[in-house]
C-alpha cells in the first residue's frame, strides 16, 4: 500500500521504484510515472488525491509540483463549500425520528419554494425507505405565515399523501389559524394538534 501524506508522492519511474514495481497496474501499463497530492478538506479529513501519470519515466519540476499542490487546494476549497452547503440543507429540513414509523419536522424560518423543495425531496427519499408512516410538521418555528407560504405547506403535504405518508400539524399560532380558517377547503385532510405531546399520543392510539 502506498501511504499518502501532506507532501506530494512522486515516482518518476514506476518500474523502478519499490513502491510501485511489483504493482499489478505497472506491470499491465509497462512502466510509466506517477506524482499524486492529496486534497484535504479545511478541518483536516482527507477525501482523497489528485493524481497524474504518464505511459513513460518523467521528471516532475517544481513548477509541476506548485501546479498539482495548488490544483489539490482549489479542489479541496470547491469541495469544502459544498460538503458545508449539504450540511446547511440538511439543516433546513431537520427531519427528527420518533419511532421508526414516525418523525418531527420542525419548519424554523420562512417556507420558500427553494425551501419547499428540499423538503419534499428529503421527505420522499426517507418515506421511499419502507418505513415512516407519519411526519408531524411542527410550525410553531416559522417566522411568518402568507399565502404563498400556505400553498408550499400545502405542496409538502399532498406530495407526502402520493407515497402514504400521513401529515400532522401542530404549533399552529393564531395568524395561522386565521388563514387555515379561510382554507379550510385546501386542509381538510389534514390533522392538527396543538403540541407536540398530543399529536404523537393520537398517531399511537390509532395505530
Amino acid at each position: 500500500m502506498i501511504k499518502s501524506g501532506r507532501e506530494p508522492l512522486i515516482i518518476e519511474d514506476l518500474i523502478l521504484s519499490d513502491l510501485t514495481k511489483d504493482m499489478e497496474v505497472t506491470k499491465s501499463l509497462g512502466g510509466g510515472s506517477l506524482i499524486g497530492v492529496p486534497i484535504y478538506y479545511k478541518d483536516g479529513e482527507n477525501y482523497g488525491t489528485l493524481c497524474g501519470m504518464d505511459l513513460r519515466p518523467f521528471h516532475f519540476t517544481e513548477n509541476h509540483k506548485d501546479l498539482f499542490k495548488a490544483m489539490a487546494k482549489l479542489l479541496g476549497n470547491v469541495l469544502d463549500l459544498q460538503k458545508k452547503n449539504l450540511q446547511v440543507q440538511m439543516l433546513s429540513v431537520p427531519l427528527v425520528p420518533i419511532f421508526d414509523d414516525m418523525a418531527v419536522l420542525p419548519l424554523i424560518g420562512e417556507v420558500d419554494s427553494e425551501r419547499t423543495s428540499r423538503v419534499i425531496e428529503h421527505t420522499l427519499t426517507e418515506a421511499a425507505k419502507g418505513e415512516l408512516e407519519h411526519i408531524i410538521i411542527d410550525l410553531s418555528g416559522l417566522a411568518r405565515i402568507d399565502s404563498r407560504s400556505v400553498e408550499n405547506l400545502m405542496l409538502i403535504s399532498n406530495s407526502l399523501k402520493l407515497v402514504g405518508v400521513r401529515i400532522t400539524y401542530t404549533g399552529i399560532r393564531p395568524d395561522l389559524a386565521r388563514k387555515v380558517n379561510l382554507l379550510q377547503y385546501t386542509f381538510k385532510d389534514n390533522t392538527f394538534k396543538s403540541t407536540l405531546k398530543q399529536a404523537i399520543q393520537s398517531i399511537r392510539k390509532g395505530s
